[in-house]
């Protein structure tokens, strides 16, 4: 894990373990969204606009691998909620493995842990990881990032300096990597508009035009 991840993760459990001991006024309005998205889409351009305007936590695949890594020999991650919070995201855990066929593997009960107990301090912003199927039950926002195929092969050709065909090759492996990750761990479909509360196309909104959109969605 690098520093500065490292240091990233230690100020977010202090921010929560102060919480825990001096919960704010407005405990009940906190708040998470999930964000999936298609390979340039600019989902990750909307999470991070989304969270400046909003002042939430984002939490990306970066950040999400190396909380699991920190969490592989112990609690403390969890500990940041109070006992009956813990018991809650244990009997969540369990109660997926159990419904949903899920792979009782350590690392898709860590990952379901993690994101629940991300889920019950609110206010952020989790960008992938499946957190949409692992919240199913949560009070969480679940919004999807789609766009034409050929505006994000032109995406990713103009971000990454990409010629056409390694463009199309990594959109359609990004994209089948992040499916066949979600269909291993949760037993769900990505592509399944039913799984979300809110699907949007920046293909024809602007990413200004999306993040605006979703805020109205959480007020």
């Amino acid at each position: 894990m690098n520093r500065s991840i490292h240091k990233i993760i230690d100020e977010q459990m202090r921010r929560w373990e102060m919480s825990k001991q001096n919960p704010p006024a407005e405990i009940k309005s906190l708040r998470t969204i999930t964000i999936s998205r298609e390979c340039g889409s600019q989902g990750q351009e909307v999470a991070e606009k989304l969270a400046r305007a909003t002042g939430f936590d984002l939490f990306h695949n970066e950040i999400l691998e190396a909380m699991i890594e920190t969490s592989k020999n112990s609690r403390t991650l969890l500990e940041t909620l109070d006992e009956k919070a813990m018991n809650v995201v244990d009997d969540i855990v369990a109660n997926l493995v159990h419904e949903h066929h899920l792979w009782p593997d350590e690392y898709s009960k860590l990952l379901l842990r993690i994101l629940n107990t991300i889920a019950k301090h609110g206010n952020a912003i989790i960008l992938g990881r499946g957190a949409n199927c692992a919240l199913k039950k949560a009070a969480a926002l679940k919004i999807r990032i789609v766009a034409p195929e050929s505006l994000r092969r032109e995406h990713i050709q103009n971000t990454r300096d990409m010629n056409f065909d390694d463009a199309q090759k990594l959109m359609v492996s990004t994209d089948a990597n992040r499916t066949a990750f979600v269909k291993r761990y949760f037993n769900c479909d990505a592509a399944d508009p039913a799984n979300y509360d809110l699907i949007l196309n920046t293909g024809t909104l602007s990413v200004d035009r999306t993040v605006e959109i979703i805020q109205c969605a959480i007020k």
